[in-house]
């Protein structure tokens, strides 16, 4: 059977949510901008590891857990000096062979090789080119160039590596899909992966906040905009009418500290929107929600910045 990242939903709430997320791609910014959200990212990559190990990005040892679809964010880095590899459950589509799309089907399945054609030539071909112009702008050269040893195409609970092989890992809006027994293997080889002074930085969608169900009607990008909705605010922790197309995990922002601080000293949480969907918290949905904490309410996306305890 193909592994891929999705669930299993009814074909109705499918065409839906991917209706939702191709008029999303459609209104979002265009050109240089668009990129903007990748540089800032790195900007605080930079600015936590020579906080922390007194290391820059350039020249680190870098591992991405769940580089996606398009994997723009290892070449940002790759194009600022670090050496990067990366894994994720589902291959990328990346040069537009057709030997790519038959190894996307029998890896992923179909739905995912259609959906990763269609995206290839309406969106990842100008976005490479934006993200190459963007970087231009800061004077460096864009290294879009991935070799076999770089990419990893499993469960990252799989993987093996040498102790200490690397400076930083990074994970972006990913270890909410990864399911327990994985993460239970995966966050101790994390600190053991890591160089001693190393650090981890790992930004779930908490489960709890308002985007935490991965509705597209509730993104970060769509919570304060007023469009008709089919489900209400926290709909996943209310009536939970409707599923993602994808798996989530559902662990809380307490959850996640539970698991990380058994193998990592805990040296901030950023909360990347703070007080994300506050304005749909009325007091009727506050005293629903009641066994729920403002901390988890409003988590949505925080960034964990992690030590490995040796």
């Amino acid at each position: 059977m193909p592994s891929n990242s999705t669930a299993p939903i009814s074909i109705k709430e499918k065409i839906r949510e991917l209706f939702n997320i191709l008029c999303m791609r459609l209104h979002e910014p265009k050109g240089i901008d668009s990129m903007q959200r990748l540089f800032d990212d790195l900007d605080e990559y930079n600015e936590l590891l020579f906080k922390f190990t007194g290391k820059t990005i350039e020249n680190s040892r870098v591992f991405e857990i769940g580089f996606g679809a398009r994997p723009l964010r290892m070449a940002l880095l790759q194009s600022y000096g670090a050496h990067v590899k990366g894994v994720d459950l589902d291959i990328p589509f990346l040069h537009g062979k057709f030997s790519e799309i038959i190894r996307i089907w029998k890896q992923n399945g179909s739905e995912r090789a259609i959906k990763s054609f269609i995206r290839y030539y309406l969106f990842d071909l100008s976005e490479r080119n934006t993200l190459a112009k963007a970087i231009e702008l800061h004077g460096k050269k864009m290294n879009f160039s991935f070799s076999n040893e770089n990419l990893f195409f499993c469960d990252a609970s799989e993987l093996e590596f040498q102790p200490n092989s690397f400076d930083l890992i990074i994970s972006e809006d990913v270890f909410e899909h990864i399911t327990m027994p994985s993460l239970l293997k995966l966050i101790p080889k994390i600190a053991h992966w890591l160089d001693s002074n190393g650090l981890a930085l790992i930004r779930p969608n908490i489960y709890t906040g308002i985007s935490g169900g991965h509705l597209t009607e509730w993104f970060p990008s769509t919570v304060n905009c007023e469009i008709k909705r089919k489900s209400e605010p926290w709909e996943h922790l209310r009536k939970n009418r409707f599923r993602p197309n994808t798996f989530l995990n559902k662990l809380s922002r307490k959850d996640y500290r539970a698991l990380f601080s058994q193998r990592f000293c805990i040296l901030e949480e950023r909360v990347k929107y703070p007080y994300l969907g506050k304005k749909w918290l009325t007091p009727e949905i506050q005293h629903e929600l009641r066994e729920y904490s403002e901390d988890e309410l409003f988590s949505n996306t925080v960034l964990f910045v992690l030590k490995p305890i040796k």
